[in-house]
């Protein structure tokens, strides 16, 4: 069977998540192609997905990815119907530069001259001193480290206490500021709780609070 050398449209690599902006895409931003309320940080230290080694690892630097749909994250502007891209004249440069046949290009990208939320914010907003705020009392790596210990009952109920900081001064600030949901995920990344996918612990509302627990072995 000859290897394919073209795209052939399948969408498998929309499908895998949106592309992660660099400084090139700034004017995509700036001229409204891409909107701040379709991004989502992933902050640094945070659990995310590395082509390169085909794993979660801690990211080492920020990275502003566009979001995606629903709970997923197939890219936001795929279109399922038809396979292809609802901005492809004004694609970031990652989709410009990815060939899932030769990714050696797009690998060499990785965590290369990125974009971050202070690029995109005006020095002047106060929002930015929220954002600090919260990355102080909610650290990325510290709740990564957390979730990869994944064994004492000192680390379980430390973790439980980042994810209610964390819910509890969204909260706070989207009250002060009326922020919109989809806009929170740009400014402050994805809330802990959303985090927990796959490491076998589960968040549970109790009385308003929220508490954590192992999930019990099936068997």
């Amino acid at each position: 069977m000859t290897p394919t050398k073209h795209c052939t449209q399948c969408g498998t690599c929309c499908r895998k998540g949106g592309p992660a902006l660099s400084r090139e895409d700034l004017d995509l931003v700036r001229q409204g192609y891409i909107r701040h309320d379709q991004l989502v940080t992933i902050r640094h230290g945070e659990l995310g997905y590395n082509p390169g080694t085909d794993r979660l690892e801690p990211v080492p630097v920020e990275l502003l990815k566009v979001r995606g749909k629903g709970g997923g994250w197939t890219c936001l502007f795929f279109n399922e119907a038809h396979n292809d891209c609802a901005m492809y004249a004004h694609r970031p440069a990652t989709c410009r530069i990815l060939q899932c046949w030769q990714p050696e290009a797009l690998l060499a990208t990785i965590y290369q001259n990125t974009l971050r939320r202070a690029d995109l914010i005006n020095p002047n907003d106060p929002i930015l001193a929220e954002i600090e705020r919260h990355e102080q009392a909610c650290p990325g790596r510290v709740f990564s480290d957390l979730l990869a210990q994944n064994g004492e009952t000192a680390d379980l109920a430390r973790l439980t206490e980042l994810v209610q900081a964390d819910l509890d001064l969204r909260a706070e600030i989207a009250e002060k500021t009326g922020i919109s949901p989809e806009l929170e995920f740009f400014l402050f990344g994805r809330p802990f709780f959303k985090q927990l996918a796959g490491s076998g612990i589960e968040s549970v509302a109790v009385g308003g609070e929220i508490r954590l627990e192992r999930r019990k072995k099936q068997g």
